[in-house]
């Protein structure tokens, strides 16, 4: 617990942890304007339906980016061989945990950003409900999702360039499914995970996605980890 404290210490004083975090918010508010403008009508009336499509597009959305966030976080590290001497520092198992607990941190923060932005400016432009706590929380729990989905997948991708592309995949498979296999889609990561957020950002409870998707982050996680532990860092 010691090594597992100062490594999650020395991680959250790390600048392009923050950086990093910035980056991928100010990105994501960039396409949510974009996404926000094309959800405006004329005459500025909210539709049940539009918001509930661009509410849907939101999360994805929130869930891609960060998702290649948390991916970088271990990619570019490795790639640029500061990982190793983490290692050295900390050991394998604190500095794994440690990289992992302040990605996620990190993206939380950015997550209740964009869904203070988000709900701010719906509320505006009338288009997808107003402000709410909920739809704040539902914005983080999906980003820190998404980190440690993209974290968790980066170590075992390794690959800087190969992560930005196969990430982001992850994460559209189910949309991505034909349809005769799309109830199948229901069931993996992306989909809990949106479903969940979709579903808190309205305060409507939905335990059964936030387990499924809570299931899929601890089996990931759990892979990575030991492949991490038990792999050679060169």
């Amino acid at each position: 617990m010691v090594g597992l404290a100062a490594a999650l210490r020395s991680d959250l004083r790390r600048p392009w942890l923050w950086k990093g975090s910035a980056i991928s918010a100010a990105l994501a508010l960039g396409l949510l304007g974009i996404l926000l403008v094309a959800g405006t009508d004329g005459a500025g009336a909210e539709t049940p339906g539009m918001s509930t499509a661009l509410l849907e597009a939101v999360t994805s959305l929130v869930l891609t980016v960060s998702a290649v966030a948390g991916s970088f976080s271990f990619t570019s590290d490795y790639r640029a061989g500061s990982l190793n001497r983490r290692v050295l520092l900390f050991q394998r198992r604190p500095a794994f945990l440690g990289r992992a607990l302040s990605t996620a941190a990190a993206a939380l923060l950015a997550g209740a950003a964009i869904g203070l932005a988000f709900g701010f400016a719906s509320a505006v432009l009338k288009v997808a409900g107003t402000l709410s706590p909920s739809m704040v929380l539902a914005f983080a729990g999906a980003a820190a999702m998404g980190a440690l989905w993209g974290f968790a997948l980066g170590s075992l991708l390794r690959n800087h360039l190969l992560s930005l592309f196969a990430v982001p995949l992850s994460v559209a498979l189910p949309g991505l499914l034909p349809d005769p296999l799309h109830p199948m889609g229901t069931f993996f990561f992306p989909a809990l995970a949106a479903d969940w957020a979709q579903q808190a950002a309205v305060n409507i409870p939905a335990s059964g996605a936030f387990c499924g998707a809570a299931g899929w982050l601890v089996l990931v996680a759990a892979a990575a980890f030991t492949v991490f532990v038990k792999r050679d860092l060169a």
